[in-house]
């Protein structure tokens, strides 16, 4: 921008759309207050836009553009290429873009994802699965110069990684990455396979949302990892369907623990978590069996649904994890 904070937020805010929309090869209008505007292209590829404003920075008109204008536009669109392509060389940075575009919530246009990969050696065109890792160690250097898969730090203790699906063996190079950073001091989970770009942001989200499940101690992975996976997928879809779930199920107890100061919701997660043994659950709660008798009893009462029955239980138990992946969501 030239001068320096000569243009509102607001017309930035819109000149970001447009450009976001002309990349991904939208036939949206430029903005009223551009008066001219030439598309930045590596190759075929349309990577941005260079606008003139139709005010300059006081705020009065600029005359109807010329031929004369025009050509300065698309010298500064090809400057804005060679910089693109110059910026590109630096790898750690551009895996770093492009992994944090994904963290971040970005939706990027699949065939940028794509493209993005190959200028770094990377086939994403397949899909790929996500690594997430965090935690207070450090990632190892040997992640620094690339390799098969694309990893990078993107914040002190917050590790991402996408493992091409189309790698020989895409689950085992997952596993290995995870294991790795787990040896670093870092807890990473790893998501499902995701097999198109569009859908790499949903592998980067289940793997975030595992890695911070594994933080909760009330959140039971061990063995119960593929449920979490199929009610994350559930989030990812549709989140008001995984509300309702838990509005179906624990937001009862969670009322009445609240009104009352009991503690349905620990008992109960402690009983799904022993396998349904009341002597267990008393023995970790410190409590008398029959005091976990009627606490379960009063879970009957105040849900409707009995921890003691196959499908009581199983329903209480998918509605507890989707309370954790709810407040995992949240704490993202």
């Amino acid at each position: 921008m030239w001068p320096a904070n000569s243009i509102s937020d607001a017309l930035v805010g819109e000149l970001v759309q447009y450009a976001v929309a002309t990349v991904a090869g939208s036939s949206a209008g430029e903005p009223a207050a551009v008066a001219h505007a030439v598309p930045i292209r590596i190759g075929t590829e349309v990577v941005g836009v260079v606008a003139a404003i139709g005010t300059n920075g006081t705020g009065a008109a600029v005359p109807a553009g010329t031929a004369e204008d025009r050509a300065w536009l698309e010298a500064a669109a090809a400057a804005a290429a060679v910089t693109r392509l110059m910026d590109g060389g630096r790898s750690g940075d551009s895996r770093r873009a492009l992994l944090a575009a994904l963290f971040s919530g970005a939706t990027p246009e699949p065939r940028a994802i794509v493209a993005d990969g190959h200028r770094l050696g990377v086939d994403l065109a397949a899909g790929a699965i996500a690594v997430y890792a965090r935690g207070d160690g450090e990632l190892p250097a040997e992640f620094e110069n690339g390799g098969e898969a694309l990893v990078a730090e993107l914040d002190p203790g917050r590790v991402l990684g996408l493992v091409p699906l189309a790698g020989e063996h895409p689950d085992r190079d997952a596993a290995a990455l995870a294991q790795r950073l787990g040896a670093a001091g870092l807890s990473a989970a790893v998501s499902a396979p995701r097999r198109e770009a569009s859908l790499l942001r949903e592998a980067v989200r289940e793997a975030m949302l595992l890695a911070e499940l594994a933080r909760d101690p009330e959140a039971a992975l061990a063995g119960q990892e593929e449920t979490y996976r199929l009610l994350i997928g559930v989030l990812l879809r549709d989140p008001d369907e995984l509300e309702q779930l838990r509005a179906r199920t624990i937001t009862p107890l969670l009322a009445y623990d609240a009104e009352h100061d009991t503690e349905l919701l620990v008992t109960l997660g402690t009983f799904l978590a022993h396998h349904g043994s009341t002597t267990e659950t008393a023995e970790v709660m410190g409590l008398h069996r029959h005091t976990v008798g009627y606490r379960l009893s009063r879970v009957h009462e105040v849900s409707g649904l009995s921890p003691y029955e196959s499908d009581g239980r199983e329903r209480l138990s998918l509605g507890l994890k989707a309370a954790q992946i709810l407040a995992a969501q949240e704490r993202l």
